[in-house]
């Protein structure tokens, strides 16, 4: 997979889908996954719907560059995903992003308004602890002892997913067990995600700055997510003006299969009522 250093120096593993001269579409991952956490299946149905689409591993997980003193912000992580659009050449880029990044994608709008054409959230909050009603679960999985080879790393991501699961559709266990076993052949290292639960828990709340969005913006949140409370995306859609908001039953904090087409045609109808920016 190819890698891109942005102008700070950071370095971040990416890789594309779709048309090079199509829209460019960039996914942010959550807190302490892996680029491969969007499916490739629902990369290339996005890519059908007309976008480049772009993926990378985030500063401190997965291939992309370790921070291992810590001490970062989710404003810097936005700084990356900035710099990363620049180093490939973008001006401007839509956005879906999902979880904690979400709330990098918030800070990218914020601070970088220039380099978002619209914007689509997925099981997100405002960076507000009042929303993150799955924090002990959090705790919980932080707990658990390492894995200490391939198997026993692909059985712990199934079972630290397990508060994600959708009570309205059926656990792709397949799926969880061969993502697991994929981020330990391309790099173990629980400690990123730690450090990047310091930066959530050291960066600001953001919800006043919310009212400055002013890109189209449509937002997606499950009923049975157990994580984030849906009340984010309520908090969300208030705050950010124009926004649209859906409201999947029985969705948790993940993205079932079945709904793909669904959020799919709500990321590219929310983009298609954004102006173009070149």
């Amino acid at each position: 997979m190819p890698y891109a250093s942005t102008s700070e120096g950071v370095r971040l593993c990416y890789d594309t889908f779709g048309h090079p001269e199509a829209p460019p579409l960039l996914l942010i991952q959550g807190l302490g996954a892996h680029m491969l956490g969007w499916r490739a299946e629902l990369c290339e149905a996005l890519a059908r719907a007309g976008f480049r689409v772009i993926r990378f591993d985030n500063r401190d997980v997965g291939l992309s560059q370790k921070f291992p003193a810590g001490g970062y912000l989710l404003s810097d992580m936005a700084a990356d995903t900035a710099g990363l659009l620049s180093a490939l050449g973008i001006d401007s880029a839509h956005i879906m992003a999902q979880s904690m990044g979400g709330i990098i994608a918030q800070e990218l709008v914020i601070h970088h308004p220039e380099r978002v054409r619209s914007l689509a959230l997925i099981y997100t909050a405002p960076n507000n602890y009042e929303y993150f009603s799955g924090v002990d679960l959090l705790e919980e999985r932080m707990a658990l002892p390492r894995a200490r080879n391939r198997a026993e790393a692909a059985e712990l991501y199934v079972r630290n997913e397990a508060p994600c699961a959708s009570p309205g559709y059926p656990a792709d266990l397949d799926w969880l067990r061969t993502l697991g076993g994929l981020m330990y052949d391309r790099d173990f290292d629980p400690d990123g995600a730690a450090r990047q639960t310091n930066a959530i828990t050291a960066s600001p709340d953001n919800t006043a700055q919310l009212r400055q969005i002013t890109v189209a913006t449509t937002i997606m949140h499950g009923d049975g997510d157990r994580l984030i409370s849906p009340a984010a995306a309520t908090a969300l859609h208030r705050a950010i003006a124009g926004s649209t908001l859906t409201l999947f039953p029985g969705m948790g904090h993940e993205l079932p299969q079945a709904l793909w087409s669904d959020i799919v045609a709500l990321v590219h109808d929310n983009a298609a009522t954004s102006p173009e920016r070149v």
